[in-house]
């Protein structure tokens, strides 16, 4: 086993040679870290904040004096738009807008801009979940676009594409994951052609990949779908693989000196402490066949946010805003510690600190130490009066969806407009049950179309492969099927948890946050704002 101190020098999340303070793609490759950043501030001191035209989930990203940041544009997600802006004062260099490919609603209830582009010295790549892959140069001028719904066929997903590429100097890296036909591609940054693809487990995921410089062998790893894999970037075979998690579908994977931390949510009706996903593995060894799982952290969970490494400690965040404090070393807790609010965002790490960025807008900063120990708590704007949403416009047609419906282009209230079938309302497609109610009827009627031969009871091969990991935990008589009751408790429970999803998911919302040269670029849907020293 090769020595972890001369590992970390050659097996690093690889961030391209150009960038020095730039944050360059999500999670800055991976690492999360940037040099000194404020400690303080207020929203009188924001240093300059600006409304987008469309809505964006994604992070922004810095190059020099850039900022650039991907939105879709109308209530039908009809324009893709990628745009920069000046770091110094906010103002608005260029747009760059093209026809969506696909046009689908843009509400909560889906991903809107959710993928992070990449920037190198050449130029910023995006991908938009409408299937639109574009890369501009840094004046905002087009070298290239594919559709890639078009060639690899329409991406089904309850909740869209989330996954933001990985890059390298020569390509990015894209997983492609989702209900049909899934892959992970590598695209030239030259001239966007593919030079390799492998398939992938389809499913629903939102995890992004990560790029890995080896010396010995450059890989790209994903943690999703239950595994962690690694591939040869140069030609997309399989270096190892992890099998025997579960619900590691959103959070990215972390690497730290030869340790591989992983993230995942508790899944959906299991019990805290049952899951082990959350966990370190050890990749110091290029030749080995299948790395060592270090330790797993029976409790620590990450929903949103990835995984944080600072110092002696890695950090995991659940989705109701629990931070747990880990010995890198040995998996130990050290604390959980209850936050201000959920954090949905990956948190940066500065100057030996934890920069934890609440939904709500509230910034808290923590020292990294074995006790919890707030430096600072920061907010955005006044969270009595929280800013609303000022060009975005809601889906107003039937489906989900928050917010004002028919909203003009100043946020006001415009004409009525005919609102959808509740959940579990009858229509259609979704027929009553209960007493005219059908709990969580939408998942429900997916879930019924696998069963093939029309006895209303599942059976293990007739559950889609995104539900199947949850058969274990639904199916209480141990039958290996799911009844009809069994299917009605589930769906109870879920739309259970999920009670509130809509209010939950207004705007303001800090979905990312860049740091550069002293300064952080803090997102919200609609919204960038600056804060420096």
């Amino acid at each position: 086993m090769k020595n972890l101190l001369l590992i970390a020098t050659t097996l690093v999340v690889a961030i391209p040679s150009m960038a020095r303070a730039d944050w360059t793609s999500f999670r800055n490759g991976g690492a999360s870290s940037t040099g000194k950043l404020p400690v303080s501030w207020s929203p009188e001191s924001i240093a300059w904040q600006l409304e987008l035209t469309g809505y964006g989930q994604s992070t922004p990203v810095i190059r020099g004096q850039q900022v650039f940041v991907a939105s879709v544009v109308g209530g039908m997600k009809e324009q893709c738009l990628i745009q920069c802006v000046d770091l110094k004062d906010g103002s608005e260099q260029w747009r760059h807008q093209i026809p969506s490919s696909k046009q689908s609603p843009s509400n909560y209830m889906a991903s809107r801009a959710a993928p992070t582009p990449v920037v190198d010295n050449n130029g910023v790549y995006v991908f938009f979940e409408t299937g639109d892959l574009m890369a501009v140069d840094l004046s905002g001028n087009k070298l290239w676009h594919r559709d890639l719904s078009k060639e690899f066929g329409d991406f089904e997903n309850n909740h869209g594409l989330g996954s933001s590429p990985a890059q390298n100097d020569t390509h990015l890296f894209l997983n492609l994951e989702h209900k049909g036909p899934s892959y992970l591609v590598a695209i030239r940054k030259a001239d966007g052609g593919s030079d390799w693809r492998v398939g992938r487990p389809s499913g629903s995921s939102w995890s992004s990949p990560i790029f890995v410089q080896d010396d010995e062998r450059p890989q790209v790893i994903v943690s999703s779908a239950g595994t962690v894999t690694s591939y040869d970037s140069s030609s997309g075979d399989e270096l190892w693989t992890v099998k025997g998690l579960d619900g590691n579908s959103v959070p990215s994977p972390t690497v730290h000196a030869g340790r591989l931390f992983v993230g995942a949510r508790l899944p959906e009706f299991a019990e805290e402490g049952s899951i082990r996903s959350n966990c370190c593995l050890d990749i110091s060894d290029s030749s080995s066949e299948s790395p060592a799982v270090l330790w797993r952290a029976d409790k620590a969970i990450s929903d949103y946010a990835s995984p944080v490494v600072v110092g002696k400690f890695v950090y995991f965040i659940n989705k109701v805003g629990v931070l747990h404090c880990l010995d890198i070393a040995s998996g130990k807790l050290h604390y959980r510690k209850r936050l201000s609010g959920p954090c949905w965002a990956t948190p940066i790490v500065s100057d030996e600190r934890l920069y934890l960025f609440g939904k709500d807008g509230t910034t808290q900063i923590v020292d990294a130490d074995e006790d919890f120990k707030l430096v600072a708590s920061n907010n955005l704007w006044d969270l009595s009066s929280p800013p609303k949403p000022e060009h975005y416009v809601e889906f107003s047609g039937s489906g989900h969806g928050h917010g004002t419906h028919g909203q003009s282009s100043h946020g006001q209230s415009g004409a009525k407009t005919t609102q959808s079938p509740k959940r579990g309302e009858s229509s259609p497609t979704n027929p009553q049950t209960k007493g005219g109610r059908r709990p969580g009827g939408g998942m429900i009627a997916a879930l019924m179309r696998g069963d093939t031969n029309g006895d209303g009871t599942l059976e293990g091969d007739e559950v889609s492969a995104d539900f199947r990991s949850l058969l274990p935990r639904v199916d209480k008589n141990g039958d290996g099927k799911l009844d009809p009751q069994e299917l009605e408790a589930m769906a109870e429970s879920f739309a259970k948890r999920r009670a509130g999803a809509r209010s939950g998911a207004r705007d303001p919302i800090v979905y990312g946050v860049a740091a550069s040269d002293g300064c952080l670029v803090i997102r919200t849907g609609t919204r960038l704002y600056c804060v420096r020293n």
